[in-house]
């Protein structure tokens, strides 16, 4: 495929000297026109076949397909590059963009300094990077081990800390968690401290106690008898 037009300039035949001779109109060569049918097939086939899935195992299939062509991976769902995307509302959808951070260059800026703070990055990045903004503490910890991040030794507990005790997370129902606007704020704001501190203040949060289960238990192991 030729990739520019070119431009020829007969000399004169007769004597030879490209002052006396005439240039020749503008021969220019255009690329290959794409085929708007093939195109469309690949458009079609692919939304026939991924409408027909669940939400999550869309954006996987649409995540490995990405992949597999090179396409950049996953990106942010403004379209904008950089780490502080705008927020998106309660649907982010992911679209294409010149360059996305990868969840270990992604987690490498943000620098969180405490488990809570770990957890809302990776929540900021399944919602604006992976349109995925409900997830599940499982979907934390796979994305954990992607970004090479210190492994979670109680992963529920530790989200469930993020959302009771830090506001960072609330629940979405189903098992599922969300990020808060205190926990984007928060993730905008790192790794400057002095900026965390006031997103912190902005968004004020009222501790909730954690759930209490030992009551549950010894409901459930209680002894009968005289």
């Amino acid at each position: 495929m030729i990739d520019s037009a070119r431009t020829e300039i007969a000399q004169d035949a007769s004597d030879g000297n490209p002052e006396s001779g005439a240039c020749s109109e503008l021969v220019r060569v255009t690329p290959k026109a794409p085929d708007a049918g093939l195109e469309l097939k690949a458009m079609h086939t692919s939304f026939a076949l991924l409408s027909q899935l669940e939400s999550e195992e869309r954006t996987r299939a649409v995540r490995w397909l990405m992949d597999a062509l090179g396409m950049g991976g996953h990106v942010p769902v403004t379209g904008h590059a950089g780490s502080n995307p705008p927020a998106a509302g309660n649907a982010p959808v992911s679209v294409v963009a010149e360059e996305t951070p990868s969840a270990r260059v992604f987690m490498s800026q943000k620098k969180p300094t405490s488990l809570v703070e770990r957890i809302a990055c990776l929540g900021y990045y399944l919602t604006f990077y992976r349109g995925t903004p409900h997830f599940k503490t499982g979907d934390l910890v796979l994305l954990n081990t992607e970004a090479a991040a210190p492994k979670f030794g109680n992963a529920s507990r530790d989200a469930d800390k993020a959302d009771r005790q830090s506001g960072y997370l609330v629940s979405a129902g189903k098992g599922l968690k969300q990020l808060t606007p205190r926990g984007e704020a928060v993730v905008q704001a790192l790794p400057d401290r002095e900026a965390v501190k006031a997103a912190l203040q902005e968004h004020s949060y009222r501790q909730r106690k954690a759930r209490d289960t030992s009551s549950k238990r010894q409901a459930g192991s209680g002894t009968t008898g005289e």
